[in-house]
């Protein structure tokens, strides 16, 4: 019950009346106090209050505000409305602060569709109408619902599937923040939230049909590409697979934000993004969150595709990159139809396993898998893709990681009884010893190459790497005294490498002319386009999409080699028929004849 206690000073004054009780009653709930003045008139209003709170079952009478009292011209009468949970929440929601007008919108439809059919016209006071209860049997309920999923690729018919995890845990989540409000108003309307007990489904525990992360290889990649009919197609998917940038970031790429785009390090500055604008509309503006608004670095194959696209145009920097109609925002259910489209038919042509069903989101994901598996770390892949949290990365990445699975086996020896090395820590020791180096050396038989390297799993891992690219080779690694190295090289210690280097795949054709124009086969050159794996110390190393030479080479055999390589297969196909017709022409200036023999590019 609630009970008036008056307070006094130091010589016995009254100077305030104080009702106390606890909230709804409950030996255990939080207390509750109201202050009204000293002197009779703040008596006699402390007593008025506190017969409100006893018959209101110790709950702050309606209309009261802390501090202030009736705000209600009808002071003390009930104004039941405005406790239903519909006008409630779209209070809450119209109100909240910090958000965007869409998100604003979203949360109204959310409330509509799956919030209001059950609660709308319960009383958000009610630990009836609100409780673990009822809260669960509507969970529950969600996960029996079916939503339209878009159609399928062969009749367009509608695909129906039951609702997400996440989905649920989006939707239990609004529902919480409407009743946390009520339980932090003042007065309070609630002891405390019911959403906390509630139990969710698990974000993992989707079927078969679930929204799973597809990771591409970086073949399956090109196989998609392939089968994209339009170029602007492409050129989106190569630099959304180059860059990891979401779509709305992508589809509003621009020239004004290519930075340094002339030098040796270009940059694309990820500074703005389609948004939903609240009325049904789309709008460029800032990113989702403060890291997404980055600066990242972009490989020669994502400079080439920009290019292709119109490049740096200042004069018209806001132009869109990638349009729809009448130079539009390309609409992402559009490009998602044509993408799926080349998803089937790179299944068709064995380019793509049967089991994948990529969507455009997972080039981004499939940026990131590149990124863990050439040892680049959680927070390098964070900042790049412009997660707000670590967490996210981690969450979403962290399987990916090398370590994971040699820190498991460690667990599993320790566990049946083994006692294998400490992993972690002999690698940290590894990678910070400057005393020794650690040589690998690769003995071709026309080519041999020597690379030196700090950390000995980084040398061991390059050793078994090339022994896998070049069998025939003959592969060691030997460690030795790093000053010992220093003195036997010219340019000492600067060359050996504290990072595993860059390894590419690329697609080369070589043909070799005789004086004649006859062609020459040795049996080991490359007369078709096929593809290897190249290092950054081989002399065939790029990341451009197709690079030409003719070269008269030296011995008495007089011959005429033309070679076409680089990233993309179908222009190093096309350009090697190319070099091959200048070779033929350039066999007439070979030295043996007489000629300038200088290289035609």
């Amino acid at each position: 019950m609630a009970s008036v206690i008056s307070r006094t000073n130091k010589i016995g004054e009254v100077v305030s009346h104080q009702v106390k009780w606890r909230l709804g009653g409950g030996r255990t709930a939080p207390w509750q106090t109201e202050r009204f003045d000293g002197g009779e008139d703040g008596r006699k209003a402390a007593e008025i209050f506190c017969q409100a709170v006893n018959d209101c079952g110790q709950q702050w009478p309606p209309g009261w505000v802390k501090g202030v009292g009736y705000v209600d011209p009808n002071a003390g009468e009930t104004d039941e409305r405005r406790y239903r949970f519909r006008e409630y929440a779209l209070t809450f929601v119209e109100n909240k602060t910090g958000v965007e007008d869409h998100y604003r919108e979203a949360c109204k439809g959310d409330l509509a569709r799956w919030i209001f059919p059950t609660f709308e016209h319960c009383d958000v006071r009610s630990v009836e109408h609100f409780s673990h209860d009822t809260i669960q049997a509507w969970v529950r309920k969600l996960e029996q619902t079916k939503v339209h999923k878009g159609q399928k690729p062969k009749n367009g018919e509608p695909k129906w599937r039951t609702m997400s995890p996440k989905t649920i845990r989006n939707l239990h989540g609004l529902l919480f923040s409407v009743l946390q409000r009520a339980v932090e108003a003042e007065p309070p309307l609630r002891a405390r939230n019911p959403c906390e007990l509630t139990r969710l489904p698990r974000t993992d525990d989707d079927s078969a049909d679930g929204e799973d992360i597809e990771f591409l290889t970086p073949d399956e990649v090109e196989g998609i590409l392939e089968c994209l009919e339009r170029r602007s197609d492409r050129e989106l998917c190569i630099i959304k697979y180059g860059t990891g940038m979401r779509w709305g970031e992508i589809s509003a790429l621009c020239p004004a934000q290519l930075i340094d785009w002339n030098t040796g390090k270009p940059k694309i500055r990820v500074m703005r993004a389609w948004k939903k604008d609240g009325s049904g509309g789309y709008k460029i503006g800032a990113p989702k969150s403060k890291k997404s608004r980055r600066t990242i670095r972009v490989s020669l194959s994502v400079v080439d595709s920009v290019q292709r696209l119109g490049g740096e145009n200042l004069q018209n920097g806001e132009r869109l990159f990638f349009t729809g109609e009448a130079g539009q925002r390309l609409h992402y259910s559009t490009f998602y139809d044509r993408w799926m489209r080349a998803v089937v038919r790179a299944k068709a042509r064995g380019l793509l396993p049967q089991y994948k069903n990529p969507t455009p989101h997972d080039l981004r994901h499939s940026h990131a898998a590149v990124l863990i598996s050439e040892g680049r770390g959680l927070t390098y892949v964070q900042r790049r893709l412009g997660h707000e949290s670590i967490k996210t990365t981690s969450d979403t990445y962290g399987h990916l990681l090398p370590e994971a699975d040699d820190e498991a086996m460690v667990v599993i020896d320790r566990s049946l009884g083994r006692r294998p090395p400490e992993v972690g820590l002999m690698e940290a020791e590894d990678r910070n010893d400057r005393s020794r180096v650690h040589v690998v050396h690769m003995d071709g038989e026309s080519k041999s190459y020597v690379q030196a390297f700090w950390s000995h799993s980084d040398a061991s891992a390059v050793a078994d790497q090339w022994q896998l690219d070049h069998p025939e080779d003959f592969v060691r690694v030997e460690t030795m005294a790093a000053d010992w190295w220093r003195r036997q090289q010219t340019n000492g210690l600067k060359d050996v490498r504290s990072e595993m280097p860059q390894r590419l795949r690329i697609w080369i054709g070589s043909a070799l002319y005789m004086l004649d124009g006859s062609p020459f086969s040795t049996g080991v050159d490359i007369e078709s386009v096929a593809d290897r794996w190249t290092w950054e110390w081989e002399d065939r190393f790029t990341g451009r999409d197709v690079l030409t030479s003719v070269t008269h080479e030296p011995g008495m055999l007089a011959l005429t080699r033309a070679t076409a390589w680089g990233c993309t297969r179908e222009k190093v196909t096309a350009a090697f028929a190319r070099v091959r017709e200048e070779a033929l022409s350039a066999v007439s200036a070979h030295p043996a004849r007489g000629g300038s023999g200088e290289p035609v590019a």
